[in-house]
């Protein structure tokens, strides 16, 4: 394994490209561009972590001629694994880097400790379909595993298992349908994505699974600030309102889709609320945020939030109660929405609801709730 070259220059840092919409547009999708391009590029991967290093295993950026769109941790870490992957982008090959940041002193711009193990994957042309179906599958809301052999670091070999295929996707070179075979390999990490040693063999595992989705009940101003905090985030942001003004793309530029629906008729089947959204209600009225929630309610959403004050919330869920709503699917509602951190104004609020997005991703949600 290679080890980090010294005192080296900082990196060219690109912004990341988006869609026609404004958002980001995933990895997959990125590289897939790119090979189809015909330029070089190379696929930085934080492959395991120890100790308090910045960054966590699953962490990924690419880097061209161009420059590093993406990172994997700043500061100097950072610039060494660029150097180290420039030298792979003009060679044409792979290596597995290893960054040791034990020992630095307070001299030093990189205090945090411990020691990241970094892939710097040399991508080819004839990979570009896999990453297409990889961004297919994305797009669809279908789940996979991809798996990395690095038993050579120089020859890394990709493949993508999916659950299923999108619809008109052929089997392409390291394409698998079906995931059921290595799913105990990402099962054994609890989910969390890192290397696999069985005998000599070194596995990477990590899954393919769609972004998280904010879909923002509401087009106030508290929405705006959330939607502009969340999509900084990484949350991909849907919007939806009864009046067309409050969901226009003109007023929120970083919505994949803006909403119209009188008295948000039919929200959970027009919005296509699942497992990757999260719902913050946010809109104009008691009775709106009532029909919102009793809607959601029904859902598959990760997550529910509802905007408001103690008599609000009392005076929405004695409704639901009325119309059958047990206590136990109420408690799962985040009511008022948002972080305690004494926020006020549609900024701070955003702070502390996009703050409690993230901790629910994160898991971590329930005990920060329960400090209240």
């Amino acid at each position: 394994m290679d080890r980090m070259p010294k005192a080296p220059a900082s990196p060219v840092l690109v912004s990341a490209p988006v869609d026609g919409l404004g958002v980001p547009l995933n990895l997959e999708a990125r590289a897939a561009r790119l090979l189809d391009e015909g330029q070089a590029v190379v696929l930085l991967t934080v492959v395991e972590r120890e100790g308090s290093a910045p960054r966590a295993a699953g962490t990924r950026a690419l880097l061209t001629a161009a420059g590093l769109e993406g990172t994997v941790g700043g500061g100097l870490l950072e610039a060494r694994a660029v150097e180290a992957a420039n030298v792979c982008l003009k060679e044409g090959r792979s290596a597995r880097v290893r960054c040791d940041l034990t020992g630095l002193g307070p001299d030093s711009d990189m205090i945090c400790g411990g020691s990241m193990d970094l892939l710097c994957e040399y991508l080819t042309p004839a990979q570009a379909p896999l990453f297409r179906a990889a961004d297919a599958a994305l797009k669809a809301g279908l789940t996979g595993i991809w798996l990395l052999d690095v038993s050579r670091a120089d020859a890394p070999e990709r493949d993508l298992y999916l659950d299923a295929l999108p619809e008109g996707q052929a089997l392409v070179a390291g394409l698998h349908e079906g995931a059921e075979a290595v799913r105990p390999l990402l099962a054994g990490r609890k989910g969390r994505p890192g290397l696999v040693r069985e005998g000599l063999a070194e596995r990477y595992v990590e899954a393919l699974d769609a972004p998280p989705v904010l879909l923002l009940c509401g087009g106030g101003h508290v929405s705006l600030e959330t939607a502009r905090l969340a999509h900084a985030a990484g949350f991909v942001v849907d919007v939806v309102d009864d009046r067309a003004e409050f969901a226009d793309p003109r007023r929120f530029p970083m919505a994949r889709r803006c909403l119209t629906l009188p008295a948000f008729e039919d929200l959970a089947a027009r919005c296509g609320i699942g497992r990757h959204h999260y719902v913050a209600i946010m809109t104009r009225g008691h009775s709106f945020d009532r029909e919102v929630l009793a809607q959601a309610l029904k859902t598959d959403a990760f997550y529910i939030g509802m905007i408001g004050s103690s008599s609000k919330k009392a005076s929405v869920y004695k409704a639901l109660r009325a119309q059958g709503v047990s206590d136990a699917a109420l408690d799962k509602v985040c009511c008022p929405i948002g972080l305690g951190i004494g926020a006020d104004t549609p900024q701070q609020i955003a702070v502390s609801v996009v703050a409690e997005l993230m901790a629910a991703r994160a898991g971590t949600l329930g005990a920060l709730r329960a400090a209240r």
